[in-house]
């Protein structure tokens, strides 16, 4: 802990922030970077590059807690996303723009203040096999065709509550005050929204259900977003399965789109594992629907508990409209595909 807390000092002191480790406090600097060399093709359209951030966001990050006494203790987190292949930071050049909060937890459960995942997030990511990785075609349902995304994974200015798990059983809650633009009516809401999240992990079984809604502009525009996931770990492999439906509505657009992902988990090797992933996504109530499946291949291979290498191909198949991509968009009914090679090492 000595050293992490000199290593606390120097990054603080080299991003010019107040000091967030001294000799009484409970502080841990932590991070991760992921890059890869990564091919993608679409018709015409190619690119050959260093892309980061497939298995994990990249971040740098700093948490603590102190004890308050009587099983009570206060906590924060501070995390910034950045490119590792260029340094700049992400997530519109927020300096903490992947979570920002600070709490308290005890034996009644834990409610923290700023900006954090939204409680779908922990109903759905994690049942997807390839880990929901950046270019996997099981994340179809995050994107965003003539139905926007309801499904955000964090928000600004949430207050959420967590609670205690009981034989398996926990739930979550989280209600975000939006943009704070003041004035009235719509213009008020804007960026307002709730989320709901009930879990159930208890042995090879996990299971979620989520509902979350937030008001998408100043006009009253709305998106929803309601999902069920589970798994189960037979040993040998362990199956996944997810199903969302977005709802929008509102001046600038409306609609619905149902998506689904299968997907599972096989190690091969002490250090190696394969995991494979089917995603579809289904737009309704357009003209022309904008309707994609798509599947991906990931092998990682751990060299330590803290390193690891991977290789990854993922194709999608869009139909109608659809010109769901990654780096760059495809033209409508142009079908992308990636094959990447890259190392992930937490520190």
């Amino acid at each position: 802990m000595h050293n992490t807390k000199i290593a606390a000092l120097a990054v603080a002191a080299t991003l010019g922030l107040p000091t967030l480790a001294s000799a009484d406090s409970n502080v841990t600097v932590y991070g991760l970077i992921d890059l890869n060399v990564g091919y993608e093709k679409a018709g015409d359209l190619s690119r050959l590059g260093i892309d980061h951030s497939e298995l994990n966001g990249s971040r740098i990050g700093f948490k603590g807690n102190e004890d308050l006494g009587n099983g009570q203790k206060a906590l924060f987190v501070l995390e910034s996303g950045f490119d590792p292949s260029t340094g700049t930071s992400e997530q519109g050049g927020r300096l903490y723009g992947r979570q920002a909060y600070v709490g308290v937890e005890g034996g009644w459960g834990k409610l923290t203040l700023g900006r954090q995942y939204s409680p779908a997030f922990y109903a759905l990511d994690p049942y997807e096999a390839t880990g929901s990785a950046d270019r996997t075609a099981g994340l179809l349902y995050r994107k965003s065709g003539s139905v926007k995304r309801g499904y955000e994974t964090r928000f600004d200015n949430m207050i959420k509550y967590r609670s205690p798990s009981f034989s398996g059983f926990a739930a979550e809650a989280g209600y975000w005050t939006g943009a704070e633009n003041g004035g009235s009516g719509d213009v008020a809401k804007e960026g307002r929204g709730y989320g709901l999240t009930g879990m159930y992990n208890n042995g090879p079984i996990g299971l979620a259900l989520t509902t979350q809604s937030y008001y998408t502009n100043a006009t009253g525009g709305k998106a929803t977003t309601s999902g069920i996931a589970g798994s189960y770990d037979f040993g040998p492999a362990k199956l996944y399965a997810l199903y969302t439906q977005d709802r929008e509505s509102g001046s600038q657009g409306s609609g619905k789109a149902r998506s689904y992902s299968l997907s599972a988990e096989v190690p091969v090797s002490p250090a190696g594992t394969v995991a494979v992933s089917y995603g579809s996504r289904d737009e309704s109530n357009e003209a022309n629907t904008e309707d994609a499946r798509g599947w991906s291949l990931y092998y990682t291979h751990g060299l330590s508990k803290r390193t690891t290498l991977y290789t990854a191909y993922s194709h999608i198949n869009n139909k109608g409209d659809a010109n769901y991509g990654w780096n760059f968009t495809p033209a409508a009914g142009e079908d992308p595909s990636v094959v990447m090679a890259g190392i992930r090492h937490r520190f």
